[in-house]
């Protein structure tokens, strides 16, 4: 296994370069943390079964080889496990694409340290660290956030029900706290993730899988190209929405959505959306640029935008009338493009 992070000092090609498109989830756990109800086997079971292609077992500070998990029946070739850990200390972090345990010990008050000393053993062990949850309990400031070094990933969207991604009356919404960062010259791409721990009994308010995942383009399905694939930002986040189309270009992004694979990713039991109070039905592409500030908004499935400022991302939101006549969104969310250099 290669160490991932040098590799970044090199120049990528923004455009995303191949068809292959594996959908993962890197955090998920399992009875080994003691307060999950299945197996490593069991919980990998599932996610095979569901069509994922590849899985992060991410247990606290225990290292799952996934040579150690073995599936019943016929195992799908495009189907891998990614070794990995969830590193618990002040901050919790997704350790994916190790070689070994990553030591979890080091404390500081300061929990920029803390952040620090997480991707630098992550890195000593051979992966790359993506922050988990910043709402999550006493949440992470931006502010603490930004000091770190060779950190590019963090969670936007984890579909835990107790981690608050979309803030409250004490927390902001995540994606306030993105911008704050890529605002501030940071190079950090959102992570959507499950972070289930139930999957014996199920509901809405349970914590079940399903219900975030990314979509990472790669040119071949092995541990080390779908975290590089990554660390370039070539993927995107999810909790409904699928792309049919996705161009990240040097100043400009265009997306459109796959009307069929998106409904039938709706269709799941497992998925119930976030419920919201007002809105017009339908599908809309923000184009959001520095401070959070949405560009240009399209309602349809397709759209492109140009930009002359230091970044660009673009959000997509569904939002469904249901049978009851509640609103739920779903939303998928691409990485930024960069025209500052960074």
């Amino acid at each position: 296994m290669q160490n991932l992070l040098p590799a970044l000092c090199f120049s990528f090609p923004l455009m995303l370069f191949s068809s292959n498109w594996y959908k993962g989830n890197t955090h998920v756990h399992t009875t080994l943390c003691g307060h999950a109800d299945s197996t490593p086997e069991f919980v990998a079971q599932w996610y095979h079964d569901q069509g994922y292609n590849f899985l992060v077992l991410s247990e606290h500070n225990k290292f799952i080889d996934p040579s150690t998990v073995k599936l019943k029946r016929d195992v799908r070739t495009d189907f891998l496990l990614v070794p990995g850990e969830e590193v618990t200390a002040a901050v919790h972090s997704t350790a994916m694409n190790i070689s070994r345990l990553v030591p979890w010990h080091h404390k500081d008050k300061n929990r920029s340290k803390v952040m620090q000393n997480h991707v630098d053993e992550i890195s000593k062990a051979g992966g790359a660290m993506i922050l988990n949850h910043p709402n999550f309990g006493r949440r992470i400031h931006s502010h603490e956030i930004l000091p770190v070094k060779n950190l590019y990933m963090f969670e936007l969207y984890n579909a835990h029900p107790g981690v608050h991604s979309f803030g409250n009356a004490h927390r902001p919404n995540l994606e306030q706290v993105w911008d704050a960062l890529l605002e501030k010259g940071m190079k950090i791409y959102g992570v959507s993730s499950d972070d289930a721990h139930k999957l014996q009994k199920w509901g809405e308010k349970e914590n079940n899988p399903g219900r975030g995942w990314i979509m990472v383009n790669s040119h071949e399905l092995t541990s080390d190209a779908i975290t590089q694939s990554m660390l370039r930002g070539d993927f995107y986040s999810s909790s409904g929405i699928m792309l049919e189309k996705l161009v990240r270009g040097d100043n400009h992004i265009e997306v459109s959505v796959d009307k069929d694979e998106t409904a039938r990713e709706l269709e799941s039991e497992f998925i119930f959306g976030r419920p919201v109070k007002k809105g017009v039905p339908g599908t809309f592409i923000d184009f959001i640029g520095p401070g959070g500030e949405v560009l240009k908004t399209v309602q349809g499935i397709s759209a492109s935008f140009e930009t002359e400022g230091i970044y660009l991302r673009t959000k997509i939101t569904l939002r469904v009338k249901k049978e009851d006549g509640s609103l739920r969104e779903y939303y998928a969310w691409t990485q930024p493009v960069f025209t500052d250099g960074r």
